[in-house]
């Protein structure tokens, strides 16, 4: 059955940082490839920053909301020769490569923070089935219509991919995939189960105000859930573009 088509991929070099939206990538057993590959680290408190304090299970997050005025792209392969430049939204400040890196980012944040490779998050989503964040327009758009004065920008949501679903397909058609696999291309998909989403929905972003009422309505209308969490059953790279159907 068809269902629609990639229309975005999102990644997210440094957790908790604006992301970068891509043509294509290479998906793996462990999702996007380079996505959360380096955190920011408060030094006095040793957490991990956060836009929003939070406890997962490889720590408690320290919260620090203006963590979302900055934003980090990743050039080259994680696992070998690669940089990741960090900026504001008029400029750069740094890149990985800067040794001054740490230094820098921290100065633009107001606090001493130390950037590194932080291989713990990616091994708890792959633990908890929860690797990528995928959501459809349709269901964005059902959230519009609940809530017409509210700006439903995907960035509120950070997916991995979102899918334009096939004319017909309306409402919050991804939580009927759960248990079933997609194929999107060449790659298969394990939707395991919908993605619950908190207050980062309603915080502010360089082209994005603070809107509370955003994650009011995803509650109340459909129990804070939007979008699904899914794994890779089959390795591969995935473009915008690419067909989306049930396998």
């Amino acid at each position: 059955m068809n269902l629609g088509r990639v229309a975005e991929i999102w990644r997210y070099p440094v957790n908790g940082l604006q992301g970068e939206r891509l043509l294509e990538s290479r998906v793996l057993s462990t999702g996007i490839s380079g996505d959360h590959l380096y955190v920011l680290r408060d030094v006095k408190s040793n957490r991990v920053l956060d836009p929003k304090s939070h406890p997962f299970s490889w720590g408690e997050t320290l919260g620090h909301p203006t963590m979302f005025e900055l934003g980090a792209t990743l050039t080259g392969e994680p696992g070998g020769e690669h940089e990741v430049i960090i900026r504001t939204r008029d400029e750069e400040i740094c890149t990985t490569k800067d040794p001054e890196a740490s230094r820098l980012v921290g100065a633009s944040l107001g606090a001493e923070v130390e950037l590194v490779r932080y291989p713990r998050i990616v091994e708890s989503w792959v633990r908890s089935g929860r690797t990528l964040h995928l959501l459809t327009a349709a269901s964005l758009e059902a959230m519009r219509r609940a809530y017409p004065g509210g700006d439903f920008d995907v960035r509120r949501f950070r997916p991995n991919i979102v899918v334009a679903t096939q004319p017909g397909l309306e409402g919050f058609v991804e939580d009927g995939w759960v248990g079933m696999e997609l194929e999107l291309g060449s790659l298969r998909l394990l939707v395991g189960k919908p993605n619950v989403h908190c207050k980062v929905t309603t915080m502010r972003q360089p082209g994005l105000a603070e809107d509370a009422r955003v994650l009011q309505t995803i509650q109340s209308v459909h129990g804070s859930n939007l979008g699904v969490m899914c794994t890779a059953v089959t390795e591969g790279v995935l473009r915008v573009g690419d067909p989306v159907a049930l396998a």
